[in-house]
C-alpha cells in the first residue's frame, strides 16, 4: 500500500517533536509532519485521516507517555486492519529490557532518541530512507 509522504510523530515533549519537525524539514520539505502529543490523539488523528484518505507512511512513537503509552498505542493501531499497514519505528529514550524484548517480539524497530540535532538529522534520515516512498 503506497501512502503520502506523511510522518506521525507520538510524543508527549513538544521539544522532541519540534526537533524532529525541523531535522525532517531539513531532510525533505516534502514530507508532511504531523503531532500528536499522546496515544488517544494519534488514534484520532490516523481515524480522521483513514476517512479522508491521507493516512501517514510512517508513525514515530515514543514509549514513555501519559495516557496512553507507546505500547498500549501501538496495540490500538493494530487493532485496525487498514492502520495496522502502516510502519511504526519506537523512537525513545528508554532503554528498559523487557521494553526492548517486547519490541523485537513485534518486529517493530526501537531507535533511541539521539542527544544531538546534527545526529538527529542522520538517524532521521536513515529511518525515512528505509520507510518513505520516493518519488
Amino acid at each position: 500500500m503506497k501512502y503520502p509522504k506523511i510522518i506521525l510523530c507520538v510524543d508527549d515533549d513538544p521539544d522532541d517533536r519540534f526537533l524532529l519537525s525541523h531535522a525532517i524539514n531539513r531532510i525533505d520539505q516534502a514530507i508532511v509532519f504531523k503531532e500528536a502529543q499522546h496515544g488517544p490523539k494519534a488514534i484520532e488523528i490516523l481515524t480522521h485521516a483513514k476517512s479522508f484518505g491521507d493516512l501517514p507512511s510512517l508513525i514515530m512513537l515514543d514509549m514513555n507517555m501519559p495516557i496512553m503509552d507507546g505500547i498500549q498505542t501501538f496495540k490500538a493501531i493494530k487493532k485496525d486492519a487498514e492502520l495496522s499497514k502502516i510502519p511504526i519505528v519506537v523512537f525513545s529514550t528508554s532503554d528498559r529490557e523487557e521494553e526492548i524484548s517486547y519490541w523485537k517480539s513485534e518486529n517493530v524497530p526501537m531507535v533511541t532518541k539521539p542527544s544531538g540535532f546534527t545526529e538527529l538529522v542522520s538517524c532521521v534520515k536513515n529511518i525515512i530512507s528505509l520507510y518513505l516512498v520516493s518519488e
